[in-house]
């Protein structure tokens, strides 16, 4: 019986040993044992503005090689306001979406979509573009491209004004253009829609008629030159897509006051809070370093470089937009 019971409590004694051992291991090692841990796995979808998908693209493939447990996939948006694929799936929408400017998230908004925490990683600012013969001619007449010598030479009885934009209809480059004129002739660095409604009679005259919206705006002045327009107000990154910034011949002139696309990559608020972290951790990859030198391959700048200029809520949008339909072709 002795014998049995000095088995017991030495087989107890050892355990308690080696329990204790562990204990202290994990205390004094802990910053040199490599503990494992189960890495939950995560894929989202990213919906992305067609003129930063290749940039997005080929960041996602590298994020994903980097973190083989957080896999990103790059939908193209569908329109303006993509709120069909957001929509489609509310079990498992899109994680987030790399838009055009913080303004189109506004309108989102305002259209009901909830989007959070939106953070620029790119950039592009608007320009005025024109061939030096038609620069130097505002220069004299109206002391140079601007909203003011605009409608001057639109309302002028002897003067005639094309000039040229992108569509608002589907493309905030066109939108900030209208966002720029509206801000210019209220003399406001914010817009609200009340201020659209104020500025209306304004931007109609200035606009019909006067106003070209082609579907390749940069391209038609590359290749139609004067012919295509006078002057065009588009983003500094559609003039460097057709190397029009690099031809003696034209000027490029930051617009005034100036409005800036800073491609806002927005966390969708109904997404899981997983996605929504995965959403995040791109983001931050977005904005690395080695991520933002290379966005001059799609001739864009780094997060916040460009003036953030007027900003205009969801409601300004709306009607700019509205108006937009109504006045251009």
């Amino acid at each position: 019986m002795q014998q049995n019971k000095a088995l017991f409590f030495g087989i107890i004694g050892l355990a308690v040993l080696i329990v204790a051992a562990l204990i202290a291991a994990r205390f004094f090692l802990a910053d040199k044992i490599e503990l494992p841990t189960l890495a939950e796995k995560v894929s989202i979808r990213v919906v992305v503005a067609p003129a930063i998908e290749t940039w997005a693209r080929q960041a996602a493939g590298a994020f994903n090689q980097k973190n083989p447990n957080t896999q990103v996939e790059i939908i193209r948006a569908d329109g303006l306001i993509p709120e069909v694929q957001f929509r489609a799936d509310p079990q498992n929408p899109p994680a987030a979406w790399l838009a055009e400017a913080t303004f189109m998230v506004e309108l989102a908004r305002n259209r009901g979509l909830s989007f959070q925490d939106a953070q620029s990683v790119a950039s592009s600012g608007l320009a005025w573009g024109a061939f030096k013969a038609k620069q130097d001619e505002f220069n004299q007449k109206y002391g140079g491209l601007n909203w003011t010598g605009l409608y001057a030479k639109a309302t002028s009885p002897e003067d005639n004004l094309n000039f040229v934009i992108a569509s608002p209809g589907n493309s905030a480059e066109g939108l900030a253009a209208l966002i720029s004129a509206t801000a210019a002739h209220l003399n406001k660095d914010s817009l609200s829609g009340s201020d659209v409604s104020q500025a209306d009679a304004w931007l109609s005259e200035l606009f019909n008629i006067n106003a070209k919206t082609p579907a390749t705006p940069a391209d038609n002045f590359a290749t139609m030159r004067v012919s295509a327009g006078e002057a065009g107000l588009l983003t500094l990154a559609s003039w460097r897509r057709v190397r029009l910034t690099e031809n003696p011949d034209f000027v490029t002139s930051p617009a005034q006051p100036p409005v800036s696309l800073d491609y806002p990559l927005a966390v969708f608020s109904q997404a899981s809070p997983a996605a929504q972290q995965a959403a995040i951790a791109f983001r931050a990859f977005l904005l690395d370093a080695g991520q933002q030198n290379s966005l001059n391959t799609v001739f864009l700048d780094p997060a916040n470089t460009a003036s953030p200029g007027v900003q205009a809520d969801g409601d300004a949008v709306q009607r700019l937009l509205d108006l937009a339909g109504r006045v251009l072709p």
